[in-house]
């Protein structure tokens, strides 16, 4: 009888390890790990909002201030943050300068490197075209749109 109650015993703790195994493998983080997890997502979430209610307030901040009249700056947002027309205020531009702005240890995108690359090899040009929407239709003028009226009868 003794034999027998060992042989139960031993059958319900194995399948109870197989149970607990099956269950880690389906679970295999615990509840503290997924918290710390959420915690690391919102403070990541957070220095990204900030990083961008940041960016959009540069112009106001001593550091640009410094360098740039606020009222050269136009903000692009990506993949570069700013381009300073330096002097366009005053009606003389010295020079136009692409800004881009990095908070805490955050460092340029790919993208963002690109673009310093082809800057700083003078990879930038300027187009214009006296009727570019002219152009952009195959060589046709706009027509005005005039709404008709109704007719009286």
């Amino acid at each position: 009888m003794s034999q027998v109650v060992l042989v139960v015993a031993l059958v319900a703790s194995l399948l109870a390890a197989a149970w607990l195994y099956a269950y880690k493998l389906r679970h295999p983080h615990t509840k503290d790990e997924l918290a710390k997890a959420r915690r690391d997502s919102i403070d990541k979430s957070r220095s990204v909002v900030s990083g961008k209610v940041q960016e959009h307030l540069a112009p106001l901040f001593p550091a640009f201030l410094s360098q740039f009249n606020p009222k050269d700056a136009r903000f692009l947002g990506s993949p570069l943050d700013f381009i300073v027309f330096d002097g366009l205020d005053e009606g003389e531009v010295r020079r136009v300068v692409f800004v881009e702005i990095k908070t805490g240890k955050a460092s340029l995108l790919s993208r963002e490197r690109l673009c310093r690359d082809a800057i700083e090899a003078g990879r930038v040009e300027r187009r214009a075209s006296p009727n570019r929407l002219a152009q952009l239709l195959g060589g046709k003028r706009p027509r005005a749109h005039v709404p008709s009226s109704p007719s009286s009868a």
